[in-house]
């Protein structure tokens, strides 16, 4: 059954719960997003990097897995979502990757009132599973990131770099599609590493 023919059911249903009296309504199936592990670099800048308030595009905003069925139709299911907002979600997943795999000598999270030299900031501004009849399905990622330089008396930007991927997935249910999300941010990261290793550096 295709993910279209999902959501049209699992409306259907929810209108039907609706009539009968003291039936409850359907769960909602909760997914994380996990990037792979990654390869800790061989040597780490001293300095400390934060992460901050990770922001998604309004339409992706939500916690309802976002479809793309032709090139104006999108749909959101709100029966398969992310367990929490993306923005922080991913925000957090993002934090962790690059303090585990560095350049920078510590990586705090988003929120974390901790100093440092730096400031990575990031807007997600695609996030859809690409469902439409014609291609084979994939999860779509797009993140716009900038690092600003909190050294001195005001912040100033050293690197701004937008880093996308599709990735194909084995099929077009959500749980594959939340498995290709991961790896699509797995695969950002690490595009993102090496030019957070040369950002600013003097």
């Amino acid at each position: 059954m295709t993910v279209l023919r999902l959501v049209l059911a699992a409306s259907a249903a929810l209108v039907l719960a609706g009539c009968g009296i003291g039936k409850p309504i359907p769960e909602a199936s909760t997914y994380v997003v996990e990037p792979p592990p990654p390869t800790a670099a061989a040597t780490r800048r001293p300095e400390y990097l934060r992460v901050g308030s990770v922001r998604v595009a309004p339409p992706y905003a939500g916690r309802a897995l976002v479809y793309r069925l032709d090139e104006v139709q999108y749909t959101a299911d709100f029966y398969n979502a992310f367990i929490a907002e993306p923005g922080p979600l991913l925000g957090s997943k993002m934090a962790a990757w690059l303090d585990q795999a560095g350049p920078f000598q510590a990586v705090s999270q988003p929120g974390t009132p901790l100093p440092a030299s730096y400031a990575l900031e990031a807007v997600v501004t695609e996030l859809y599973g690409d469902f439409r009849p014609d291609r084979p399905p994939a999860a779509v990622m797009t993140v716009q990131f900038a690092v600003m330089d909190l050294r001195g008396v005001s912040a100033k930007p050293v690197l701004e770099r937008s880093i996308g991927r599709r990735v194909p997935l084995s099929d077009d249910s959500p749980s594959a599609l939340v498995r290709g999300y991961g790896q699509a941010l797995g695969e950002i990261l690490v595009e993102l590493a090496p030019l957070l290793a040369k950002a600013g550096a003097q």
